[in-house]
Formats: C-alpha cells, structure tokens, sequence
C-alpha cells in the first residue's frame, strides 16, 4: 500500500476505536440492569463465583480458538503470525461492534492484514478454498470448538446467578440457544434484550426467576462482547499512540 492509504487507515483507524469506546461508554451508561448485578454480588456464594471465574478464565481461550481460526483461514492467501492474527482479530471486533449484524467485521480484517479484495471476491476464494475438505474441517472444528467454550461459560454462568440445570439438558438447551443467536439478524446496540428473549424462551423451563436468565445473558455479553471490545479499544489506541510518537 502506498503511504496515502496508510495515512487515511491510519486516520480510520483512529476514528474507528475512538467511536468504539464511546459508543461502548454509552451502552454502559444506559445499560438497564446494573440494580440485578448489585442484588446478585449482594448474594453471591464463594461456590458462584468460583462458576463466574471459570468463565472469566475462558474469555482468552475463545479469542484464541478465533485468532487460530482466522490465521488457518487466511492460508494460502496470506501468511500471518499469531500476533498479526490477533491484531486483525482485534480489529475486527472493533468494527463488528459499530456496524449492524457485525458487517464490518470481515472488511475490517481483510484491511489490517493487507489484503485488498473485495467482500465478494473473498467469499469466492473462500468457495475455493472451501473444495479442500481438510481445511473445510479444520475450520468447522475451529468453530465447534469456540462455541463449547461459549456453552461452558454460559453453563457456568447459570450455575453462578442460581441456575441448575442438569448437564444433558444444557448440551441440548445451550447449543439450540446459540443456534438461534447465531443465525437471527441482530444490531449490537440490541444485543442483551434480543438474546435475553431467546434464553428466557429456552431456558425458561429449569425456572421462573426469569430476571436470573436475563442477568445471565448479560454477564455473557459483558464478558464476550463488553470486555474484549474494551481490550480491543484501548489496545488500539494505544498503538496508534505509539506510532504517533514515532
């Protein structure tokens, strides 16, 4: 790339974490339900939040299954470390955060690794790519992979705000659960009420406290959506930084 559009990427990328980071200040700042998350600190048990820390501790571990994921994906195209695949992954949250259904996501990716084809050109490629059937697995297990992390922090999170629900009945509950979040359109900006109607929906059936299973839906967003975007802005702000100085 030439210096002008690394300038203007640059620029965009300056402005990219900068709204990220209020757009997140602003979700905080409305968000409805911080009068649960005091009752339920008020109440937790040292058993609820050993289930919470184990769902922190994974946080890293499904970022990592995306950023091994997305480094195999760019194979043969484009030859990345694990610290540019993370970097791009990063970005990718970033934009995936501001635009409807995460649609910047991808694009977002595809600019920070230097890769200049067009969404559609990629998904051919990705067709093409697609007609190797060991790569075609590698990536699914990748996936299936991130979502069992998912569903274990979920479990967990049940567990921790007073939701028991039995193993068997999780496998099936929690992989329909993320089936449906998966596939319906959904605006980041209505995340938490949208899967709060799905999980209330499924899960509904191990209880009535219907405010526990939404504030579990919250904690998850929190934590898989809130918490690495938050990483993801500051570190990104913080290169740009860096590389101002310089």
């Amino acid at each position: 790339m030439n210096a002008t559009v690394q300038r203007y990427i640059h620029y965009l990328g300056w402005l990219l974490s900068l709204a990220a980071m209020a757009y997140l200040v602003y979700r905080l700042v409305n968000y409805p339900q911080y009068d649960e998350l005091g009752v339920w600190f008020g109440q937790a048990t040292c058993g609820d939040w050993v289930a919470l820390g184990v769902a922190i501790v994974l946080i890293p571990l499904q970022l990592f299954i995306e950023v091994l994921r997305w480094q195999y994906t760019l194979r043969g195209w484009e030859t990345i470390s694990l610290r540019e695949s993370w970097s791009e992954v990063m970005v990718g949250l970033l934009a995936g955060f501001l635009t409807p259904y995460r649609s910047g996501d991808l694009p977002a990716r595809l600019v920070a690794c230097g890769l200049d084809i067009s969404k559609e050109e990629y998904a051919a490629r990705w067709r093409e790519w697609l007609k190797d059937l060991r790569k075609w697995w590698a990536v699914i297990g990748y996936t299936a992979l991130r979502y069992l992390v998912w569903g274990i922090q979920l479990w967990c999170v049940f567990w921790s705000v007073g939701i028991a629900i039995p193993l068997p009945q999780a496998i099936v509950s929690i992989a329909l659960y993320y089936v449906v979040v998966s596939i319906m359109p959904a605006l980041p900006a209505a995340d938490v009420p949208l899967k709060g109607g799905w999980a209330v929906l499924i899960f509904g059936q191990y209880t009535e406290n219907i405010a526990a299973i939404v504030l579990a839906v919250s904690i998850i967003w929190i934590f898989n959506t809130i918490i690495p975007v938050l990483f993801a802005g500051i570190r990104k702000i913080l290169y740009l930084c860096t590389r101002k100085n310089d």
